[in-house]
């Protein structure tokens, strides 16, 4: 509260949680491990990915300069670590009207053709549906 009350209240909130699905965490389990079985693993793959998004936002400074930020860890329910960020971005800087945010945020899928790599993750991570015994082959719907 007392970096709103100093700067002002935060331009961006960012969430990123881990992916028990990373190709990193994958290609080192071994037979029968699931990812909850090797917190160390998940933990150091999330940092390097944190460390990423980090270096994107603080040092090529992708939403542009900013005045402060504070973010904090924490562990999701199965374990997997999870990150709340806020960002002040310095006035000049702040986004204003929606074209500002369009820059950054998409609420529409990317063409099939021209971006298949894209367009297969966002499907794959990003699309949700209906839930429950009703629909078994949705792909967050394992075991029941």
């Amino acid at each position: 509260m007392s970096l709103v009350q100093h700067f002002g209240k935060p331009d961006l909130f960012i969430t990123m949680t881990c992916n028990p699905d990373w190709v990193e965490i994958k290609e080192n389990l071994l037979q029968g491990q699931l990812p909850q079985d090797r917190p160390d693993l998940v933990t150091r793959v999330f940092r390097a990915k944190l460390q990423d998004l980090k270096d994107q936002i603080f040092k090529k400074r992708i939403f542009g300069p900013f005045v402060t930020h504070v973010f904090v860890v924490e562990f999701k329910k199965r374990g997997l670590p999870h990150i709340h960020l806020l960002l002040i971005l310095e006035q000049g800087y702040k986004m204003t009207s929606p074209d500002d945010y369009d820059k950054f945020i998409a609420a529409k899928l990317l063409d099939k053709e021209e971006f298949p790599i894209l367009y297969d993750l966002v499907v794959k991570h990003m699309m949700h549906g209906p839930c429950g015994k009703n629909h078994p082959a949705n792909s967050y719907m394992k075991d029941g």
